[in-house]
């Protein structure tokens, strides 16, 4: 049997981790980084690129550099929100089968599952190399709120990597385990995960190796993304106020701008004001050209205020659907890299009327999480190995943008230097610290819930509720319906996800076909529906007809997700 990866398949970037008899390794790209940035490239010499080699071409080939692809992973391309989300990429992206987005990159048509599945191949080579061994499993973590729809996609992105997908994990549960495994806490904690495409809020009890979700919320249309959009616009307000050039009709400038905003973000994260110049602008019909700037953490705050309060907004959801005050969490994690923005944790602190937790590493205690788990599924965490986790995740490393801008700060770089010039960082060991724990560990189990309600439409247009949110998972549900009219031999069931009454106010997840029905008078055919959703989050689902017993074969169109066997 091949080594079990653990993989955290992020917005912004992605990592890897193996559970090893003496603790949690990650794996390194070529430059020794443990961060792989979620990019990939089709650059016009041809091939594919990936990670960090694919980030310089963003300036020169933006349109065939493909970013964000977990923002659209199994969505539907006429959903509002992800028209929203395609406003911040400068690739194209067009409407394929099923509704899903589907990426036109030079002579190329390659749906988010198969940009996804170059990162998890590019991981999957790393560690081979890196392990001297064959990588054929993995568990791969998403976000709690993730849809059916995105998850059938993610595991889709495995396999077409060559990755048999043990399991899909949520981000935060995986996050708690990292945090709690081989330590027997008994806690209840919060993990605050604001990432770069997504936010989710998990509230867990921690009872030795049990690890309970008691409710979970999440919002997959909000995160560091959204932020750098914030700060690009007002980039590039002032380079058409000071350089009379709208960079949003500029693709290269535009890009710039982009990156530029980028590390004015994380700049801010440690310092009070950023103050510089983005340079080597090439501007229509004229030299290369700079743009300063002046801007101060005061003003990015006000910038980005309303999207954090979203995610109290969200946290206080979650708080309430559990049924817990503030005052009951003995811990908050920050996970994902925009918790390292001081606005947001001040907000987290104001709210639970404690600091968060800020000694882990937001950027790899979700993978680290995901290693124990595949270590667990494949037998490398029995008792007695000595295996564990605690220490690794005891020190919290910066970004690596955070002084990767022009600046009058002290301890930032000179006056002049463009946010898209960093200084080359130094080597890292080849093998990062393998902690151990003094004493066997079991194996840890986690109990996850249902991140939504899952419904069907009725007559009049309402829903009838199969399975409630944060109902704990696995779990199957079913009702009995009959048919509307005489003589009917199939029978079209809209299915959706969310907690409104009314069908069109959810999201639709596709409909239920059942055909070749048996001829009966209206009311006569019982047609009993099941759904059930696994231990991945997935919805399987399932009709029978039950005067006969004979169970009839039913297919979801889960719009926006893949075709069975691959895309496009």
């Amino acid at each position: 049997m091949g080594v079990a990866l653990g993989i955290d398949l992020g917005t912004t970037n992605s990592v890897a981790a193996v559970a090893t008899p003496t603790g949690v390794e990650f794996i390194l790209g070529s430059r020794n980084e443990r961060v792989h940035p979620s990019v990939v490239a089709f650059p016009t010499a041809g091939g594919v690129v990936v990670g960090s080699d694919a980030k310089k071409y963003r300036l020169t080939e933006p349109q065939h550099v493909i970013h964000s692809a977990k923002r659209f992973i199994g969505q539907n391309i006429r959903a509002p929100l992800v028209q929203l989300a395609l406003t911040g990429v400068r690739y194209k992206v067009e409407e394929g089968p099923n509704q899903q987005p589907i990426v036109t990159v030079r002579d190329r048509r390659l749906t988010m599952p198969e940009i996804s599945s170059h990162v998890l191949l590019h991981l999957k080579r790393c560690a081979e190399r890196q392990l001297g061994t064959t990588v054929s499993e993995a568990v791969i973590t998403v976000p709690a709120n993730f849809t059916d729809g995105q998850r059938q996609a993610t595991k889709e992105a495995g396999r077409l990597a060559g990755l048999d997908v043990l399991r899909l994990i949520n981000e935060p549960t995986a996050a708690a385990l990292a945090y709690g495994f081989g330590h027997q806490r008994d806690q209840t904690i919060a993990v605050f995960d604001f990432g770069g495409g997504t936010f989710d809020i998990s509230l867990l009890r921690i009872q030795g190796d049990v690890y309970e979700v008691l409710a979970s919320d999440g919002d997959f249309f909000l995160g560091g993304d959204d932020l750098d959009r914030a700060l690009t616009d007002l980039l590039a307000s002032e380079c058409n106020r000071i350089l009379r050039v709208d960079p949003r009709q500029h693709l290269p400038l535009m890009m710039k701008l982009m990156m530029g905003a980028e590390a004015i973000k994380c700049h801010l994260s440690e310092n009070d004001a950023a103050e510089g110049e983005i340079d080597g602008l090439d501007l229509p019909n004229a030299k290369a050209a700079q743009l300063p700037f002046q801007i101060s953490r005061r003003q990015f705050d006000d910038m980005i205020a309303g999207y954090v309060l979203r995610t109290m907004d969200v946290t206080r959801q979650a708080l309430a659907a559990a049924q817990l005050a503030p005052g009951d969490i003995d811990e908050v994690l920050c996970v994902g890299g925009s918790t390292r923005i001081p606005l947001v944790r001040r907000r987290i602190a104001e709210l639970f009327g404690r600091e968060p937790n800020i000694g882990i590493n937001p950027d790899e205690v979700v993978a680290q999480g995901a290693a124990i788990q595949a270590g667990s599924l494949t037998g490398k965490l029995d008792a007695g190995t000595g295996m564990g986790a605690s220490h690794a995740i005891a020190t919290a490393s910066h970004s690596p943008l955070a002084h990767d801008i022009s600046s009058s700060v002290p301890g930032a770089p000179p006056r002049g230097r463009s946010p898209t010039q960093a200084p080359t960082p130094p080597p890292r060991p080849h093998r990062p610290t393998q902690p151990q724990l003094a004493r066997p560990v079991a194996r840890p189990i986690l109990l996850d819930v249902n991140p939504a309600t899952l419904a069907i439409q009725t007559a009049g247009g309402y829903t009838e509720k199969l399975l409630d949110k944060n109902a704990p998972i696995p779990i199957q549900q079913a009702r009995v319906f009959t048919t509307a009219r005489d003589n009917q031999t199939r029978v079209e069931i809209d299915c959706c996800r969310g907690e409104a009454r009314r069908y069109t106010e959810n999201e639709p997840l596709g409909t239920l076909v059942l055909d070749r029905l048996p001829a009966r008078p209206r009311g006569e055919l019982k047609i009993e529906v099941s759904f059930r959703v696994d231990a991945d989050g997935i919805l399987h689902v399932q009709a029978t007809d039950v005067a006969s017993g004979t169970r009839q074969e039913a297919y979801l169109n889960v719009l926006g997700a893949p075709a069975p066997g691959g895309g496009t």
